[in-house]
């Protein structure tokens, strides 16, 4: 665990790098298991992790194979086997290793890599120099010696080609920019070999290699390589068969592991015939790829590239037979010798076939029996199936998935079709633009053919044109080309209920979703689980939907790319009426509700502190949770911007009742976790719906609901307010109930503005209405306030009985009440000198807090516990455990409970003696309670700081300033309580917990 902490800190270690290690793994671990990774790769193994690669596939460890592979073809003389392994080993690499990462554990193992890319690079050119392939030489080392500036041996390999193929100015320009480089560089001149070639190149002395071998990207047909050794195998002779491939592209872009797995899954195993499925949604590439894959094994398959697009979603799709006679007649079978029977057609050409090096791409492939006629019956071919969905996997074990672009690649696509330097003088244009085309290469290379054919156009005026969702199809199409076209031909193969299913989930709009939205968005009666399965699945094999993988709560998890969303909206608006649509989401917000409310519960430990509509309990009768199985509150976590979504949407249909009450029995579940967007954004949504239908009970529900936004997020004067109208609205509406909740929150913010007096009498006042109206939770909450409230005001006797209330109160009851009372009852015990209970009471309400993912919760308790770890000598364990109060409150954007912990850590830096670091805290800490409004706190941080300057002895004028400054904030708070109790004359003082 040290050398992690080490490795990833170094010098800048944080209070608690176990803790912070911990969270990192667990955030790898959701990774893997959302991306499918099978088995658990990260163990926990005292004192650190183990990293277990059993049943992984590592690049490295795939480099050192195809070296190896390389290193036997070259002893046994098959240099152009050897070409190709290095060539899949260099294409692991995708840019520099660990780049951006600065950590200096990390260096050694990089420049190792880095040594071992320049050693294969090398070996590679050398292999292909004697081959006679000059050209991609040329072309590889030029684009890498940018890279790796300083190593003279790919430079004089470049030098070499480039004298080879006819470039002797070229060669000697390279030398001249290589010795002005490493002068001004390194103020050396070129090593040895360089100055020889230089001086052999000048003199026309360089012996000369094997003749030129065109590369298969030429117009025309290559001719025979070098003899080679008989042991060589036939891959290396000339195409001299049919080329059937369309033409290739120039450059390719991206891409470089998907090429490697296809080279390699096209090599002959020596049983069955290789074949690979390109399988990719509409638009990302699989032809354009196949293609070149196609033109750069061209060689190795010298008996002819048969291409044929089956038109597997077309309605009028090519007929296995029609394919066979057009691949028979460019065989050379005249239209006479070809049979009539499909059985027939598919025999002749097997045995055509037969021991002949063919490769066969079948584009757009939509069935499987369209493609087993066309298949060879030897392995000494191979064939290559794109396709929308996986047909091929009947007789295929190499699959190739394709999905969107990085957005790097994305804008080099862009880059390469609208023009380089337009594209660096509108960076920001340039990637809102890949992003407006989710990195779909197709929309990609559409705004690339239309900004290069529109040169008077800039990024930023089509950008502005895309942003409009509704015509953003419209501007992604070109000559023959169109996004919208592409996803016509996956939606009119899908059936009837997959298509209503599509244009629901586009209206709905949500990031993501699970399957359970699929039974309730489309009515789908019967057996609803297993047919929304079933529509989803379709979906998916129709590559409209994207699998994401699986959530906290174990569900699987789909996505919309955004464009096949805004298809799915157009096809919506002429098919459905507002009507249906609403009937749809207010199913499906209404099974939300049930989830929503059960999470609810299992962290109020019933229907608690919330004023509802009465939606969720009709959502009970109807519906059962969407999570029957899984935990309520993994299932919270994994649906929250599912939630916040259906209350836009129920707002937005007039569903007022719906929204707000699925809005307001989220309030307790965002509170727990810090969600603060999505808290504020579902309770506007509501409050307009409930505003335009004129519902008094819904407007002070919301407005109950974020005035508790506004405490939670500290900002006191903002929530007092809409506590008041709250309060008010309720009262109006006749609601006694509501307004005791809003009255008691209220109360809140006067204890935390120092208006102590009135807090304790608005407390008092909401005891027995909350009793009459059995709200446990609430009556529990109020009596643990009124307990600390008298605790800090040091009125011991005061506290301690309705702190005692409160713990009886709350036997039984579950959530997160129950943790707080916890931590309420480890303050008493501290104030009462019991440091051994008071720390297992703080341990206890942790480990609850820690239950339900209660941040702020578990940052409390660490506050005491480290408290009682200074107060009883500990102090080391004390700063550590008051770090990682401060760590959890910046986590969640808490400053209260930030500047506490600050406090805390500097008692415990003034202890040992640290008083210059001590006192910053105590500056910093003092701004967050001044700028908070809280002048009671604020006031003891002056005190506090006043006392270390009272230690130093030379500071009387600045510590009598600061509390005078102190006495008037407390003056200023106009409550006797506080001037009273919390003055100078009564000593040292630390927080409890609040």
């Amino acid at each position: 665990m040290e050398e992690l902490a080490q490795s990833l800190w170094e010098a800048r270690m944080p209070a608690d790098p176990a803790n912070q290690i911990a969270v990192c793994v667990s955030k790898i671990r959701g990774r893997f298991q959302r991306t499918g990774t099978v088995g658990d790769l990260i163990l926990t193994q005292p004192p650190g992790y183990l990293l277990s690669t059993d049943e992984a596939e590592l690049d490295t460890q795939r480099v050192q194979a195809l070296k190896a592979e390389a290193d036997a073809y070259a002893s046994a003389g098959e240099s152009a086997e050897a070409v190709s392994c290095l060539e899949r080993a260099l294409a692991q690499w995708r840019g520099p290793l660990l780049a951006g990462i600065t950590r200096q554990a990390w260096r050694a193992e990089a420049r190792v890599w880095e040594e071992t890319q320049v050693a294969l690079q090398v070996k590679k050119a050398e292999l292909q120099l004697a081959l006679g392939q000059y050209e991609p030489v040329i072309a590889e080392l030029s684009a890498f010696l940018p890279e790796h500036p300083f190593f003279e041996r790919p430079r004089a390999q470049l030098m070499t080609a480039l004298y080879r193929s006819g470039r002797q100015a070229d060669a000697l320009r390279l030398y001249r920019d290589t010795s002005r480089l490493l002068d001004e560089a390194l103020a050396i001149a070129p090593g040895a070999e360089l100055q020889r070639l230089h001086q052999e190149i000048l003199k026309g002395a360089l012996p000369p290699g094997p003749e030129a071998v065109r590369t298969e990207l030429s117009a025309a047909p290559p001719p025979s390589p070098q003899p080679a050794p008989e042991s060589a195998a036939p891959p290396s002779a000339a195409p001299a068969g049919p080329c059937l491939l369309p033409s290739d592209i120039g450059e390719f872009v991206g891409r470089e592991r998907e090429m490697s797995d296809l080279v390699e899954f096209l090599r002959p195993a020596g049983r069955n015939v290789p074949l690979v499925e390109l399988v990719g949604a509409g638009g990302t590439g699989k032809t354009t790829l196949a293609i070149h894959v196609g033109h750069q094994q061209r060689v190795k398959f010298p008996d002819g590239q048969l291409y044929i697009d089956l038109r597997g979603l077309d309605r009028n799709p090519v007929r296995p037979e029609e394919a066979l006679a057009r691949f028979l007649r460019e065989m050379g079978v005249p239209a006479s010798d070809i049979p009539d029977g499909l059985d027939q057609r598919a025999e002749k050409f097997r045995a055509l076939l037969t021991d002949k090096r063919v490769l066969i791409i079948l584009d757009n492939a939509s069935e499987t029996t369209g493609i087993r006629p066309l298949l060879p019956g030897t392995d000494t071919c191979a064939v290559i199936v794109t396709s929308r969905s996986r047909v091929a996997s009947a007789f295929s074990t190499r699959v190739v998935e394709l999905g969107g672009l990085s957005t790097e690649q994305a804008l080099e696509l862009l880059h390469r079709g609208a023009g380089r330097e337009r594209s660096a003088a509108e960076q920001d244009a340039a990637r809102r633009l890949v992003a407006y085309c989710g990195n779909l290469p197709l929309a990609v290379g559409i705004l690339g053919a239309r900004l290069a054919a529109k040169p008077h156009w800039t990024m930023a005026r089509v950008a502005a044109r895309l942003a409009d969702e509704r015509r953003r199809l419209d501007e992604l199409e070109h000559d023959n080309l169109a996004v919208r076209t592409t996803l016509e031909l996956s939606y009119d193969g899908i059936s009837p209920g997959a298509q209503l299913l599509l244009r629901r989930l586009s209206v709905l709009a949500v990031p993501d979703f699970a399957d359970w939205l699929a039974r309730h968005l489309v009515d789908l009666g019967g057996s609803a689980a297993e047919n929304a399965e079933n529509l989803v699945e379709e979906l998916v094999d129709a590559r409209l939907v994207e699998v994401r993988g699986r959530d906290v709560a174990g569900q699987l998890r789909y996505r919309l790319h955004d464009l096949v969303r805004l298809f799915g909206l157009e096809r919506a608006d002429g098919a459905e009426s507002p009507s249906q649509r609403r009937t749809a989401v207010r199913r499906t917000a209404l099974a939300a509700l049930t989830g929503a409310d059960a999470a609810h519960r299992a962290v109020c430990g019933g229907d608690f502190t919330a004023v509802r509509s009465g939606a969720a309990s009709r959502a009970r009768a109807g519906h059962s949770p969407p999570h029957e199985d899984a935990d309520p509150l993994h299932w919270y976590e994994a649906e929250r911007t599912t939630l916040t979504t259906l209350v836009r949407q129920a707002a937005g249909y007039g569903l007022d009742d719906i929204a707000w009450d699925l809005a307001a029995v989220c309030r307790c579940l965002f509170s727990t976790r810090g969600h603060h967007d999505e808290w504020l954004a579902t309770h506007q949504d509501a409050l307009a719906a409930v505003r335009a239908v004129g519902s008094g009970k819904g407007e002070a529900a919301l407005l109950l609901g974020l005035g508790d936004l506004y405490i939670d997020k500290r900002e006191y004067t903002r929530a007092a307010g809409l506590l008041e109208r709250a309060c008010a609205t309720f009262t109006a509406a006749g609601e006694d109930y509501g307004a005791v909740l809003a009255l008691r929150r209220a109360a809140c913010v006067d204890r935390i503005q120092g208006r102590y007096e009135r807090a304790l009498e608005r407390w008092r006042d909401c005891l027995p209405v909350l009793a009459a109206h059995g709200d446990l939770q609430a009556r529990v909450q109020v009596l643990r306030w009124l307990g600390l409230t008298l605790l800090e005001l040091r009125d011991l006797e005061g506290a301690e009985s309705y702190l005692r209330q409160a713990e009886e109160a709350a036997r039984g009851l579950l959530g997160r009440a129950a943790g707080q009372m916890r931590l309420a009852l480890a303050d008493l015990l501290r104030a009462r000198h019991r440091p051994a209970e008071a720390e297992a009471e703080y341990i206890a309400g942790r480990e609850r807090a820690q239950a339900l993912g209660d941040v702020s919760g578990i940052g409390y308790a660490h506050f005491g516990l480290g408290v009682i770890a200074l107060e009883s000598g500990r102090h080391a364990e004390g700063r550590r455990l008051l770090g990682v109060c401060r760590e959890s409150a910046r986590s969640v954007g808490d400053p209260l409970l930030e500047a506490l912990g600050m406090v805390g850590l500097s008692a415990a830096l003034g202890h040992d003696g640290r008083t210059q670091e001590a006192e910053r805290l105590l500056t910093g800490a003092a701004a967050i309670y001044h700028g908070l409004g809280t002048p009671v706190r604020y006031a003891r941080c002056l005190y506090a700081h006043a006392e270390l300057l009272d230690r130093r002895g030379d500071a009387g004028a600045e510590a009598a300033a600061l509390r005078a400054r102190a006495a008037a904030a407390l003056a200023g708070t106009g409550s006797a309580l506080a001037s009273d109790a919390l003055g100078p004359a009564t000593g040292p003082y630390c927080p409890p917990v609040l």
